[in-house]
């Protein structure tokens, strides 16, 4: 059983919204889950992950998203093979957070997590 950092969890939200449709809705579901598991440390975890380089701003709209290094961090903590698919990354996730029995430390970003690579009561 493996615990992923909060760090991780955070930037495994930005990484499942990155292979999700790019709505508008999608976008504030992602910024109100993080806001809401995180309230008065979002900035600073924001800022953490930029600073690192895993997640940036995005030019046309100005919201952040996961960078390449980003993926490439999670594709590596969940043992997910870079030259999988992006329609496949999701599966991949779904697929390693049971079989690694992956905990997590924020309610919130778990629900949205399992809500968006498909895993329910009934899988674990």
């Amino acid at each position: 059983m493996a615990k992923l950092t909060l760090k991780e969890q955070v930037l495994l939200a930005y990484y499942i919204y990155n292979f999700l449709e790019d709505t508008e809705h999608a976008m504030k579901e992602l910024e109100n889950v993080l806001q809401d598991s995180l309230q008065e440390n979002y900035a600073k975890s924001v800022e953490e992950l930029q600073r690192e380089g895993l997640v940036d701003s995005a030019k046309e709209d100005n919201k952040e998203r996961i960078t390449n290094e980003g993926v490439l961090y999670i594709d590596n903590i969940l043992h997910i093979q870079s030259e999988s698919t992006d329609g496949n990354k999701l599966a991949h996730v779904k697929d390693n957070l049971l079989t690694y029995e992956i905990v997590f430390t924020v309610e919130k970003l778990k629900e949205y997590i399992y809500k968006n690579v498909g895993i329910t009561d009934e899988n674990n």
